[in-house]
């Protein structure tokens, strides 16, 4: 078990007689509660517990020790904890505060998310492959330790250290290939991501808040390591079958520091200044090596090589980033009903990076020779950002506010690339300048009609221009230039949306909200006019009702549907069409007092998507045919004033008629948990 886990357990169990025994109710109180539960299940295992984030086979431990004593009549020590085995979710978190002077705490937390690593389907040919463990999860935690002091009448100071880690396994949504026959070649063969990240955060804070004025001057060091590894089944089962390993070994070391002030000038005037520097440097190594097994030493002669094996070993090198933003903002009431919000803000970005690496590739049959190439990649980014905006709001008549915001974006830099062999010979030389323009335009308005009656709608409007110029480009020549062959590439966007909040009755309220958006994007590539790319358009329709018909019984209802398309002329292809995502998704829940002991709660949830389109004679299908059912019921009892128990029964269900039925699963589950109060 790791380390922490255990003393976050044990501390658990012990707390209560580290000096923390007494039973005065004047000077400790807190909550002890133990729960557990399980499932019994058929169908999709990964799938299942993917969606409800429960181990299958069960889970249960301490699930709440919460614990408050004062130690003195201004300090005050808690104690958080909790050991759940099976979900693999464990806190613990002391906190001493002393009103006036400052706080202390530290703590461990670990928790684990479930992932399904199922593959794609194929329908012609009714074809799914199982390689490895489906049953996929990754492990997420933190330590942390953090002092402060919180005095009103001097500067205060915060230290907090925190570490970071994830580690396990999750799908991949880069698939590996198959042949399937007739069909010719697919990618839907499951993947894997393993990853091994590590990161330590510590941030220091000096601050001060005076009646009016505050300032804040603060640094950050932050230190991350990854190992990961996406690994890939080429062709299984197949004269051709091999696996590719990729590895992403980056070490990150960032340090910011920053800098805010707010003064107010009278009751009109409100001034904030905030500042930030920051440097980034990345070591970065990795590889993409071919092989008979994940993680091989690469091999020039390996087994089962195939042309156009694409890969590389080796990697070295490096980046270099130095960011420096800025902004002021102003708060100026001219009037009663009047505010206006001035705001600038700077951006300066410098990016160097350097990484070398030898390039690998095999040749054509029968032969298929492996040949290297020691290639070098150089690239540097400078970018310069101004942003201005003012927000203007307006309360003068009566039950309504308005408020109108605009904001203009002005970006530019260069970007200069070059990729050279070993011998000198260079394979790309290129320098491109870059412009961005945004311009976004919104407006609010809500009207409070009368008690219990209110409306509010805003709409936006934004337009992005996105200009390169590639005053240098070595592959003006060749067939592959992407993507400098993008020249320009244009943003709109309208957004409108609308709620309603309604209370006709006093045991009735009505919240309706209407949201409509229209993205399109124009592009244009070098020597030829500008074409529409894509044109996205979405509708969202919600509408919640909560009913108090008796004082003992509540009933909550609410409903979604979501209209979405994306539009693109590449349907001319007949490989790609156009792609919905449309669904619906509902719930209702209800809550009785049976009696003065008992309540009984019932809540459902049902999600429903149909946006399959079935491509498979081209490329692969894709959208979403699928629905999912999970309902619960609950029941509460409350024994005593210490003692409550509480049992639910949960039934979920879910088909997939996209994957073919491989992620279908029915579940039904018991959960119980018995609370002490003290």
């Amino acid at each position: 078990m790791n380390p922490f886990r255990t003393c976050a357990l044990a501390a658990a169990l012990a707390a209560p007689a580290l000096g923390f025994s007494q039973t005065s109710p004047a000077t400790i109180e807190g909550v002890f509660a133990v729960g557990g539960g399980g499932f019994l299940q058929s169908g999709n295992r990964a799938n299942f517990q993917s969606d409800l984030q429960h181990r299958k086979d069960g889970f249960g431990g301490i699930e709440e020790f919460r614990l408050t004593k004062e130690l003195s009549k201004d300090t005050i020590f808690t104690l958080d904890a909790r050991a759940l085995y099976g979900d693999e979710d464990y806190l613990f978190d002391a906190r001493i505060v002393k009103e006036e002077v400052g706080y202390l705490t530290f703590g461990y937390q670990q928790f684990r998310v479930w992932y399904d690593g199922t593959g794609g389907y194929f329908p012609p040919t009714n074809t799914i492959i199982h390689l490895n463990n489906e049953d996929l999860y990754v492990d997420r935690g933190s330590f942390w330790f953090e002092a402060a002091t919180t005095r009103a009448d001097r500067p205060n100071l915060k230290i907090r250290y925190e570490h970071q880690f994830r580690e396990g396994k999750k799908g991949s949504t880069i698939q590996g290939d198959y042949n399937v026959p007739v069909f010719g070649t697919r990618s839907f063969v499951p993947s894997l991501y393993k990853l091994d990240e590590t990161r330590d955060i510590v941030t220091v804070d000096l601050s001060r808040e005076a009646e009016d004025y505050q300032w804040v001057v603060g640094a950050r060091y932050d230190r991350s390591e990854l190992d990961n590894q996406r690994r890939t089944n080429r062709q299984p089962g197949a004269a051709a079958d091999r696996k590719v390993t990729s590895k992403d070994q980056t070490v990150t070391d960032m340090f910011s520091a920053h800098a805010y002030t707010e003064r107010k000038f009278g009751e009109k005037f409100t001034f904030s200044t905030g500042g930030m520097i920051t440097t980034l440097d990345t070591n970065l190594e990795g590889s993409r090596i071919y092989g008979q097994g994940y993680d091989p030493v690469y091999d020039p002669a390996y087994f089962r090589r195939q042309q156009r094996d694409e890969g590389f070993y080796d990697l070295g090198g490096g980046s270099q980033m130095k960011q420096y933003v800025f902004n002021a903002n102003l708060v100026y009431q001219p009037a009663k009903h009047w505010t206006i919000r001035p705001a600038l803000r700077f951006e300066s970005t410098r990016t160097d990076t350097l990484a070398h690496f030898i390039e690998t590739n095999v040749g054509a049959g029968p032969a298929f020779v492996s040949v290297g190439e020691e290639l070098e990649a150089d690239s540097d980014k400078d970018w310069t950002e101004f942003t201005e905006s003012v927000e203007v709001r307006y309360t003068g008549i009566a039950n309504w506010t308005h408020s109108l915001k605009a904001e203009w974006l002005q970006g530019d830099g260069e970007l200069s690339e070059e990729i050279a062999e070993h011998t000198g010979v260079i394979d790309l030389d290129r320098d491109t300048d870059i412009t961005r323009l945004t311009q976004k335009y919104a407006y609010t308005a809500n009207w409070y009609a009368r008690p219990g009656l209110s409306l509010a709608g805003q709409y936006y409007y934004k337009v992005r221009v996105n200009d390169n110029d590639n005053v240098r480009d070595s592959t003006v020549s060749t067939a592959d230039r992407y993507p400098a062959y993008i020249t320009d590439q244009d943003f709109e966007t309208h957004d409108f949306n609308v709620r309603l909040s309604w209370r006709p009755a006093s045991l009735v309220s009505l919240v309706t909200r209407y949201d409509y958006q229209n993205s399109t994007i124009l592009s244009q590539e070098a020597g030829l006019g500008p074409v529409e790319s894509s044109d996205y358009t979405s509708h969202i329709i919600a509408q919640s009702v909560t009913v108090n018909p008796i004082p003992r019984l509540y009933v909550t209802a609410s409903a979604n549907v979501t209209f979405d398309q994306v539009a693109t002329p590449a349907i001319d292809t007949g490989i790609v069409k156009n792609g919905d995502n449309n669904y619906f998704n509902a719930s209702l829940g209800a809550g009785y007092a049976l009696s003065d002991r008992d309540d009984l709660y019932a809540d459902y949830y049902r999600y429903q998507a149909d946006n399959y389109i079935n491509n498979s004679a081209v490329s692969m299908p894709y959208g979403a045919d699928e629905e999912q059912d999970v309902a619960t019921l609950t029941w509460v009892r409350r024994q005593s004033e210490h003692l409550i128990y509480t049992f639910k029964y949960t039934y979920a269900n879910f088909t997939d008629r996209a994957a073919g039925g491989s992620r279908d699963y029915e579940a039904h589950g018991l959960y119980g948990k018995v609370q002490y109060r003290f």
